[in-house]
């Protein structure tokens, strides 16, 4: 079974004003579902979504995690993310993200219940990458 082990570490002097901000948290995965995917998408521009069609992943036991990052490190040129829920090769409705990565940003979470990954650029045609890990049932 593969194993893949996570860490994330956040840390501040300055951010809060009483306060110093440090904490490390790892966790080891274990992604054994139907679906461990890596690619990069190269998005075809403003005002169109591209999609990250997935197998169903439905159900409080059917779990996938999914690391993205947009590569582009030009200004404006933003990725708005969201997550169809009702079927296979439809658009999301306007403003249903969850999240914008900016050039150079990335995400890592747990999803479910998701049939594809929309994504839309707010400028230009930034790539973005990705790996979706979708745990055993």
């Amino acid at each position: 079974m593969a194993t893949v082990n996570v860490t994330l570490s956040l840390s501040s002097t300055d951010l809060f004003a009483k306060q110093t901000l440090s904490f490390t948290e790892t966790d080891t995965l274990s992604p054994a579902g139907d679906q461990q995917v890596i690619g990069k998408l190269y998005l075809t521009g403003d005002g169109t979504e591209d999609q990250i069609s997935l197998k169903a992943i439905a159900g409080t036991d059917n779990r996938a995690y999914i690391y993205m990052k947009n590569l582009s490190s030009t200004s404006g040129e933003f990725i708005e993310v969201s997550g169809r829920r009702s079927a296979w090769a439809t658009d999301s409705t306007a403003n249903d993200w969850f999240a914008v990565l900016g050039p150079g940003e990335f995400l890592f979470i747990p999803i479910t219940d998701v049939y594809n990954i929309d994504l839309e650029a707010g400028a230009g045609n930034p790539t973005v990458e990705y790996i979706l890990m979708e745990k055993a049932q």
